[in-house]
């Protein structure tokens, strides 16, 4: 596949991705009363191995959207508030799917035709790599503000041994989404 083919379809997904979210904004605007904390529990509880095998499927395969996981571990919480060790096994095993990915993915793809405007990062990254390795792995990792989705690339296109990388991106993942879990499900208790 060429740059411009992934390119294009990128833009194709981006293009679908803001259509869904406009019309399910649209959706909830118009119709505010099947937005109700009943009906949807009431339509969760109808529909409650639909929507597990749906949760289970996009954060397994979220990354090749290259959507940050951050929105469907919340979403996890939301949708599971009393299974947080659920949430975060399902969470764990979508992130390392999408950072295996992701690392292998730098064997064949260019950093323009992956990370777009974010690939003049890489050259700056690279050095950090060079010099911490592991460390700034699972710092990256564990910071919030920056794509883990961009170390993932950087480590994998730089050789760095997969199995080291794969601990370094758990320990830095398992950290931060443990936080999102295990706050969100005491705050979502709280609420209800």
């Amino acid at each position: 596949m060429t740059d411009n083919h992934l390119f294009l379809l990128k833009k194709v997904l981006r293009i679908l991705w803001a259509t869904l979210v406009v019309a399910a904004l649209l959706f909830y605007f118009l119709f505010p009363e099947y937005f109700t904390s009943a009906v949807l529990l009431k339509a969760l509880g109808e529909n409650a191995s639909t929507v597990l095998i749906f949760y289970i499927l996009i954060s397994s395969f979220r990354a090749l959207l290259l959507l940050p996981s951050t929105i469907f571990v919340l979403l996890g919480v939301a949708l599971y508030p009393n299974e947080p060790y659920f949430v975060l096994t399902v969470s764990m095993i979508g992130i390392m799917m999408g950072a295996t990915l992701v690392y292998f993915s730098s064997l064949f793809l260019t950093p323009v035709a992956l990370l777009g405007k974010s690939a003049n990062k890489i050259e700056m990254v690279e050095r950090k790599m060079e010099k911490y390795n592991f460390w700034i792995i699972l710092f990256w990792s564990f910071f919030p503000a920056v794509p883990t989705d961009l170390i993932c690339f950087v480590a994998g296109s730089s050789g760095y041994n997969y199995w080291k990388f794969f601990a370094a991106v758990f320990i830095g993942e398992i950290i931060l989404v443990s936080v999102y879990v295990f706050t969100g499900s005491e705050l979502m208790a709280f609420i209800y």
